[in-house]
């Protein structure tokens, strides 16, 4: 089946163009043009066919019809509402014998996109070794894909993957979020845990990592992880800077302040006692390692 002609069904079926509106408040485009137009659009784009090879098809529709439609009612809060009312749809026609219950996890991870040197976005990214952006993706353990994000090159993806957990918009309730070895991290740890899901990153050189203990005086309560142990945890200087942590986690649910700022001022400043409370919050460390190491 082509690839529009999925695109069309997913359109007819959930009716997501039906609230796209003119950017400027009005349109004298009937509804059928105005939806043919922005399929044709929306597939330039996401095949990266571009607008010219597609305006060369036969089906009537002139670049410069298709680039006023792109310009006048294609914004990004309009893709972005049209994504999600295609997410939401789906989660609503799963069948429960045949999908099972619904998701509460997601795998988050970027994309390296090259672009030109004309793009005002376009970094170089060490990593990569090349020109482009990056696209932060959050998908669902059934290949949904239900937030997406640009993000800098240097920007902290720890951060891109908050703002995915907590802002994808639609109705799947995450609880867990699935990362590379970019989300392990003891802040990231301890910012999941007040926001209320579960960081599970692939730890990276797992045989290195210290962990550490509940309670003091208890040395040997868990005989098979003594060389992997640490300190005890500093269960008073949580409680001394808890109000603080509340707060910093407040700040990131409301949009008060952006989560990458508020992980920067940690991650540069490792003696903040706020970090030091946070990082030493972390039993869900504790029990990833447990969990692997008894098999």
């Amino acid at each position: 089946m082509p690839l529009i002609g999925m695109l069309k069904e997913a359109v007819l079926r959930t009716g997501c163009l039906d609230a796209v509106t003119s950017v400027s408040g009005g349109g004298s485009l009937s509804a059928e043009v105005l939806a043919e137009r922005l399929l044709l659009v929306i597939y330039a784009y996401g095949t990266n066919t571009g607008i010219k090879a597609v305006a060369s098809g036969g089906h009537g529709h002139t670049e410069d019809e298709l680039r006023y439609v792109r310009r006048r009612y294609l914004t990004p809060e309009t893709a972005r509402q049209i994504a999600i009312e295609i997410a939401n749809a789906t989660f609503a026609a799963r069948s429960t014998e045949l999908w099972g219950q619904g998701s509460t996890a997601v795998a988050s991870d970027s994309t390296h996109v090259r672009a030109y040197d004309q793009n005002l976005f376009t970094e170089w990214h060490s990593r990569y070794g090349g020109r482009g952006v990056l696209i932060y993706w959050h998908v669902e353990k059934k290949s949904l894909a239900i937030h997406s994000q640009l993000i800098n090159c240097t920007a902290s993806e720890a951060a891109a993957m908050v703002e995915g957990a907590m802002r994808h918009g639609t109705t799947m309730d995450v609880e867990a979020n699935y990362t590379d070895s970019h989300g392990q991290s003891e802040i990231g740890f301890g910012i999941t845990r007040l926001l209320n899901f579960d960081l599970l990153p692939r730890i990276k050189r797992i045989n290195k990592v210290k962990l550490y203990r509940p309670l003091a005086g208890e040395p040997d309560a868990y005989p098979e992880l003594t060389p992997a142990l640490t300190r005890p945890i500093r269960w008073e200087l949580i409680g001394q800077q808890y109000d603080q942590m509340i707060k910093y986690a407040t700040a990131i649910r409301t949009r008060t302040a952006s989560t990458e700022a508020i992980l920067r001022r940690f991650t540069r400043n490792a003696s903040h006692p706020t970090y030091y409370s946070s990082s030493g919050s972390c039993p869900e460390l504790v029990v990833v390692v447990v969990l692997v190491w008894r098999g």
